[in-house]
């Protein structure tokens, strides 16, 4: 048998709280996916320049940039990138309007609640939807 090699599904993680990036790491992380995490919105910036991502997931409350302006930095320079907003609180995404590719998941979250939202925005394009069927 011949084996696909097709390239990961690449994951772009926006956390300032070092240990709650770890553990989210961890459950994003998978045989198929890649997970690139970085401490700030900036950072988030210059990542997305240099490397091809197939969905960012951000915290909302970061230092100096906020998660929603990321979003809204994303959609400018790649207007069709799913994005996970990550909040502790909940967000009035009709009032933000930041548009159909963008989706909030209330902290605390587990693994299904991700995967079922990365599925929603990303369909076919998650590896790890194609090994559950």
């Amino acid at each position: 048998m011949q084996q696909q090699s097709r390239s990961p599904f690449r994951v772009l993680y926006i956390e300032d709280n070092a240990l709650v990036r770890e553990i989210t790491c961890e459950l994003l992380a998978g045989d198929l996916r890649e997970v690139i995490a970085v401490g700030s919105a900036e950072e988030a910036l210059v990542a997305l320049k240099d490397n091809r991502f197939d969905i960012v997931v951000t915290d909302v409350s970061l230092p100096a940039m906020s998660g929603i302006d990321l979003a809204r930095q994303v959609q400018r320079l790649t207007p069709a990138m799913p994005i996970i907003l990550a909040s502790g609180y909940p967000l009035d995404m009709a009032k933000l309007k930041l548009g159909p590719t963008i989706r909030s998941i209330r902290k605390p979250f587990d693994t299904q609640q991700l995967d079922a939202l990365i599925q929603e925005l990303c369909g076919s394009r998650d590896p790890v939807e194609q090994l559950s069927h």
